[in-house]
């Protein structure tokens, strides 16, 4: 029994963010593997959403660790209350966030989503007698438009990511 709990907790830990409970890199990148073999033989679209926090820095650096680290959290609960079971929401490290919509109906509707997003985080967050905002800007790419590997459909999210940063943030962009 102590073994199986064991085993459980390493798997969990391997696969896993340690703050938010979040898949990682690894079970990201494994997700979207097997999102793409699915799309490809369905010839479905995928969505890849590259998000990240505006500002991040300066709430550390200005509220500490604590505070970034339950933002953080909160964030990425905020995040996957508005996904289907079927999505997948991972955090890469820092305030580093990738989405995974399998099964995208169009363009359109990632776009509904990204709006939806947005909205969803600009309400204040409260930690400990703080008042926090932040805003998120967004890079999407989409499979089979913008590549179809996993790897090149995260490195064009991230492109489209710069473009959201680059347009005054708070915003999302499509890599074209």
């Amino acid at each position: 029994m102590e073994r199986k709990r064991t085993e459980v907790a390493m798997h969990n830990m391997a696969y896993h963010d340690s703050l938010t409970g979040l898949p990682n890199r690894i079970l990201l990148n494994d997700r979207l593997e097997m999102a793409l073999a699915k799309a490809k033989r369905s010839k479905k679209q995928i969505a890849v959403l590259f998000i990240d926090f505006d500002g991040f820095k300066k709430i550390n650096d200005s509220l500490g660790h604590d505070i970034g680290d339950k933002l953080l959290q909160a964030v990425g609960a905020r995040l996957k209350s508005c996904l289907r079971e079927e999505d997948t929401v991972a955090r890469l490290g820092g305030d580093e966030f990738v989405l995974i919509l399998p099964e995208i109906p169009t363009r359109e509707a990632t776009g509904i989503l990204a709006d939806k997003l947005l909205e969803t985080i600009r309400p204040p967050f409260t930690f400990g007698g703080h008042e926090v905002k932040i805003t998120l800007s967004i890079g999407i790419s989409l499979f089979p438009e913008n590549g179809d590997t996993s790897k090149t459909l995260l490195k064009r999210a991230d492109e489209a990511l710069y473009l959201a940063k680059n347009s005054g943030r708070d915003c999302f962009k499509y890599l074209n």
